[in-house]
């Protein structure tokens, strides 16, 4: 069987640091070409992980032998380019967020859609051992009835003319951190929100810096997320329920030598829930490439849709200082109907 061809659009960070490595150790994945606005970033990347340099952005994506594309631009770019590689018919594999608005997030799904492509956003915590564990304890009854959960990820400031810090390029704390918390909360517990109330806080920046959010679950749970700029580093998760509750440590950005910590608490009686280390993004790599091989990425369209109005329903209600109830979309009944429990 032919490998699956990459090509990478953009030298950011994570890129480097991260999904190239992972895209060059995943068996049956070959990294076909990389583009970046810098000539010699391209050849510094291409050197060290293999693949061609390409001119530009258009000629990876127009190239008829490339299967794929991995997009790590900033957010407010992905509309054009994630946009262009989908019309040319290419799976794509896009950073988080997929974009900044739940009609952008529409029209890149559709997009998908049409032509049966796979496209993903990049929650590559979904994929993690630890993170799949969580969920199968708490769906086999493992704390009992769930009753609440508590996200938190925030990080120190950035630099003032960091991407994440642009309203143009579409940053933000909701964007970038609080989007982690949200997939993750429908993710460990299969249930989508019934109704929304946030709140943000621009703290005389360009874009929001602080977030919360507080998610009614379909079935009566509650999650309250909180998320950051410019605040002490956490990266953790609480899960309570009637018979026992979880504590997750670096839920969110979960280093590839690093051996799970997930404790379960039944009656003040604690335990270790023993979990392999993994790179999540190699799994996430290798998931991208099995859904496109077996051809079931429409359940990941229903998804990111939906992930796209849940994000759009917080805005919507730290913009209004009010709880947005899901059903106020045309859309929401539709498309949870669909997803159910695949959440």
């Amino acid at each position: 069987m032919s490998p699956l061809r990459i090509g990478v659009i953009g030298g950011a960070k994570i890129a480097e640091k991260s999904m190239l490595p992972a895209i060059t150790a995943t068996p049956g994945v070959e990294l076909a070409a990389i583009a970046s606005r810098s000539a010699e970033r391209a050849a510094s990347l291409a050197e060290r992980f293999g693949g061609s340099v390409r001119g530009s952005y258009d000629e990876v994506i127009d190239d008829p032998d490339i299967d794929a594309v991995y997009v790590p631009l900033p957010i407010g770019l992905h509309g054009e380019w994630v946009g262009r590689a989908l019309r040319a018919g290419k799976h794509v594999l896009s950073e988080k967020s997929l974009a900044g608005s739940y009609a952008d997030v529409c029209e890149l799904v559709q997009l998908a859609r049409a032509q049966s492509l796979v496209l993903f956003e990049n929650f590559m915590c979904e994929t993690h051992p630890q993170s799949i564990a969580v969920r199968e304890t708490i769906g086999a009854g493992g704390i009992g009835d769930l009753a609440h959960l508590a996200l938190f990820f925030g990080f120190p400031a950035f630099a003032a003319d960091d991407q994440r810090n642009s309203r143009e390029l579409e940053g933000g704390a909701l964007n970038d951190a609080g989007a982690y918390c949200l997939d993750m909360a429908v993710f460990y517990t299969g249930r989508l929100p019934v109704s929304v109330w946030a709140s943000a806080d621009q703290r005389g920046a360009d874009v929001d810096q602080w977030g919360s959010a507080t998610l009614h679950l379909k079935g009566g749970a509650v999650a309250q997320l909180s998320y950051g700029f410019g605040l002490d580093y956490r990266n953790e998760v609480e899960i309570w329920g009637t018979s026992g509750s979880i504590h997750v440590d670096r839920a969110f950005s979960i280093p590839a030598d690093r051996l799970p910590s997930v404790v379960l608490t039944r009656n003040t009686v604690r335990s270790s829930i023993e979990i392999p280390a993994a790179d999540q993004f190699q799994t996430q790599v290798r998931r991208f490439a099995e859904t496109i091989r077996i051809g079931s990425g429409a359940i990941e369209l229903d998804r990111r849709q939906a992930h796209g109005l849940i994000m759009d329903s917080v805005r919507r209600s730290a913009a209004e200082d009010r709880v947005v109830a899901m059903s106020e979309h045309p859309d929401w009944d539709a498309l949870a109907g669909r997803i159910g429990d695949a959440g």
